[in-house]
């Protein structure tokens, strides 16, 4: 009876605990950011208006720009990602980015099925439905931003600008060698064709078409995980498009596209790979453009801002802005406790 009353107490503090979260309010004053942040501005977007959920780990984040897309063809799209996502976490970003829209396309950056470790994802098994469940589990960690600091990033439709140019020094024909990477596999495992499978059931339920892809990324991909990827769509009898096969046709320059070696897509890549995907919807004819639709005139306003957020970035990452405030503020700290050093020698 102990157990069954703490259990109920428990449970009681977490509906309630979690009733009083208001994520959007700290998404706004930006106390939550990487991770959750995608999450949440999701929240506030206005009912069944995203035509394109864009998910997948920081390769998807970082390439894929909504508001390129909307300025390209009018289409509405929505970054729900994260940084090392697996794919627990992946099933239940769809399922709550749907609980306000009805999306037409699903796009599943690939390398999110090629990342597993039992110990991690059989933990997650276990949180992500309680993470979906009580916010205040999810959200627990808001604190930190409290006594530390406000985030300085600015999400646009989950996506965050990097203007950052690293080149890919390495071989151009990158898709013949071999990837040492310890936190992805080169074949899918079945766990993961398990969660894939019920993400499938989740979009087919709702009318909504699964299309996987591979963005460029000489870092992540060789012919070895392509050809796996490929095997596994035809499997499952959904879409598979590989960027990196395609990199000429998008005019990827690897000296100026890429933020960091060869890893990540910049703005210029992002622009170039969102160029693809407009010309391939259009083409479908299945998506509206809303430009000039009042009902999406947020769109137009937020491409304003956008725009403006972009030239003054110039050439710049969020990294680099977080590491001139800090120098500036060691700065400001010194040159603080020198003048008093010097006055205290005076005296």
């Amino acid at each position: 009876m102990k157990l069954i009353l703490f259990g109920g107490i428990t449970l009681l503090l977490l509906v309630i605990a979690s009733a009083m979260m208001k994520p959007t309010k700290w998404f706004d004053e930006k106390l939550i950011q990487d991770r959750n942040a995608r999450t949440v501005q999701m929240m506030e977007q206005p009912d069944n208006t995203i035509d394109v959920l864009n998910l997948g780990d920081s390769l998807s984040t970082a390439g894929f720009s909504p508001m390129e897309l909307w300025r390209d063809q009018g289409y509405t799209s929505f970054n729900i990602g994260a940084d090392g996502m697996r794919m627990n976490e992946a099933y239940y970003a769809v399922v709550e980015a749907c609980e306000k829209q009805s999306p037409k396309y699903l796009m599943i950056e690939s390398l999110v099925l090629f990342r597993y470790a039992m110990g991690q994802d059989l933990q997650m098994l276990l949180s992500q439905p309680l993470y979906h469940r009580f916010a205040f589990l999810k959200y627990h960690n808001i604190w930190k931003s409290l006594v530390e600091e406000k985030g300085l990033m600015t999400y646009y439709r989950g996506y965050t600008i990097n203007e950052n140019v690293w080149e890919y020094d390495g071989e151009e024909d990158y898709l013949d060698l071999d990837i040492n990477d310890p936190n992805s596999k080169m074949s899918i495992s079945a766990f993961n064709g398990l969660i894939f499978d019920r993400i499938k059931r989740f979009c087919d339920e709702r009318g909504i078409e699964i299309i996987i892809y591979s963005m460029p990324s000489a870092k992540n991909y060789n012919q070895v995980r392509i050809d796996a990827m490929q095997s596994f769509a035809d499997e499952k009898g959904v879409t598979y498009i590989d960027l990196n096969e395609r990199s000429d046709e998008l005019g990827i320059d690897w000296d100026l596209d890429t933020n960091d070696g060869g890893d990540h897509m910049n703005l210029n890549g992002a622009r170039k790979v969102v160029k693809y995907f407009g010309n391939y919807f259009r083409e479908k004819l299945s998506l509206t453009d809303h430009r000039g639709d009042p009902g999406y005139s947020d769109w137009d306003e937020e491409l304003v801002e956008y725009d403006k957020l972009v030239k003054e970035m110039d050439g710049k990452s969020y990294l680099d802005i977080y590491t001139e405030k800090k120098n500036k503020e060691w700065d400001e700290k010194y040159k603080k406790e020198d003048t008093t050093n010097n006055n205290d020698v005076k005296k």
